[in-house]
């Protein structure tokens, strides 16, 4: 085993990678019809944090005055008011912490969102986040084949870490493949879940034997060993049964905004008071020609989340999330559709993709907990979950 440290393979400097839609980003800012700055959990970086603390005057006791200070290790945070808004989010839907200190005093989430990175050695992974409109319009849009463009940073060097550099070799190129997987146009969406899932599974059977990922790797087709017969398909009923299930464990978490329980409620509605069979094929058949949208939203799961296996050597709860995500947010598309006289507009699309993330991807306490549920629950079991989403594919 290999350490990925300050001098690794790529050189000396930082080697970064963003999605290729990542460049084409920019905020709308007052155009935008949502904020950044209310219904969020802000951390505040410890940098920002310490600095926060010796800042003068009444701004300065502004600051401390909503201040806590992190526990077990985590950062600290801003509380936010009883409304939901940052505590320096104004009525003008302007920042008093930006307008009384200046850009560069912004912590980091504030400064940063809706990027996200993860530092691995000496690559650096950047990318946008579902939450952000007009990211998540970036990431749905285009009928495409997933590209990254990688360069090289001159102002970044490599920090000191402990990485396991045979094991992150080895999950880039199962990554790799599981892009592979989601791109198989042969088999329709549903069919390429399934696979990406039994892909996932042998992977994390042998995650404590890096070079035994690289064989499974290679190894495994883009069908993979799934069954597409259609055999062992969930009833109606069950199939209903076990949506209700997966939307009561997300009602259970932490709500961040009330237009969530209220869609999931529409989408109870919808779909699961009777005829769901029948719905969901006459929404593929209206439909079935934007199903790369499904494509993209589990490509965005896997380059977020797939190599964060590195660290805590879980891949699969990653992929699972990345699956279960995709299906819960197909299921409200649908109810919508069908609750809107069986018409989905590319806005209503990216509402649902945004309403889910901010929800789960940006409540620390919420995701951890379904990851949670996605390891223990025998309802997110890898071959429950291949089950389901070869019980959905429209007859």
């Amino acid at each position: 085993m290999f350490k990925a440290g300050l001098f690794s393979s790529w050189g000396l400097f930082m080697l970064v990678r963003t999605p290729d839609y990542y460049s084409e980003f920019k905020c709308i800012a007052g155009e935008c019809t949502d904020t950044c700055c209310a219904g969020w959990q802000v951390d505040v970086d410890d940098r920002s944090f310490a600095y926060y603390r010796i800042v003068k005057g009444d701004f300065g006791d502004r600051l401390r005055s909503v201040m806590t200070e992190g526990r077990n290790g985590a950062e600290g945070q801003f509380r936010i008011r009883e409304d939901g808004r940052c505590p320096f989010l104004n009525d003008d839907n302007l920042c008093d912490l930006y307008a009384a200190l200046g850009e560069d005093a912004l912590c980091v989430t504030c400064a940063q969102y809706p990027r996200y990175s993860c530092e691995f050695g000496s690559l650096r992974e950047i990318g946008i986040a579902l939450s952000c409109k007009t990211a998540a319009e970036l990431i749905l849009k285009d009928d495409r084949t997933p590209g990254f463009a990688t360069y090289e940073d001159e102002e970044s060097f490599p920090s000191l870490n402990s990485i396991d550099g045979e094991l992150f070799l080895a999950l880039m190129k199962s990554r790799d493949k599981a892009y592979k997987i989601i791109g198989n146009r042969g088999r329709n969406i549903f069919e390429r879940m399934a696979a990406l899932l039994d892909f996932a599974g042998r992977v994390q059977s042998v995650i404590k034997k890096p070079h035994k990922i690289k064989s499974v790797a290679e190894g495994y087709g883009e069908d993979g060993g799934v069954s597409f017969d259609g055999d062992g398909r969930l009833s109606e009923k069950a199939l209903v049964k076990t949506f209700r299930g997966y939307f009561r464990h997300y009602l259970r978490q932490v709500i961040i905004k009330p237009e969530w329980p209220l869609l999931c409620e529409k989408t109870d509605g919808a779909l699961y008071r009777g005829g769901y069979r029948e719905v969901s094929q006459a929404f593929w058949k209206s439909y079935g020609d934007r199903e790369y949208e499904y494509e993209n939203l589990l490509t965005y799961f896997i380059f977020r989340y797939f190599m964060k296996g590195v660290f805590d050597r879980d891949v699969l709860s990653k992929v699972k999330m990345g699956v279960v995500s995709t299906l819960i947010i197909m299921q409200c598309d649908m109810a919508v559709w069908k609750s809107d006289g069986e018409r989905l507009g590319f806005k209503e699309q990216v509402e649902i993709a945004h309403f889910y993330s901010r929800e789960v991807e940006h409540s620390e306490e919420n995701f951890d907990a379904l990851c949670r549920i996605f390891r223990q629950k025998k309802e997110f079991g890898t071959e429950a979950l291949k089950r389901l989403c070869m019980s959905v594919i429209p007859i």
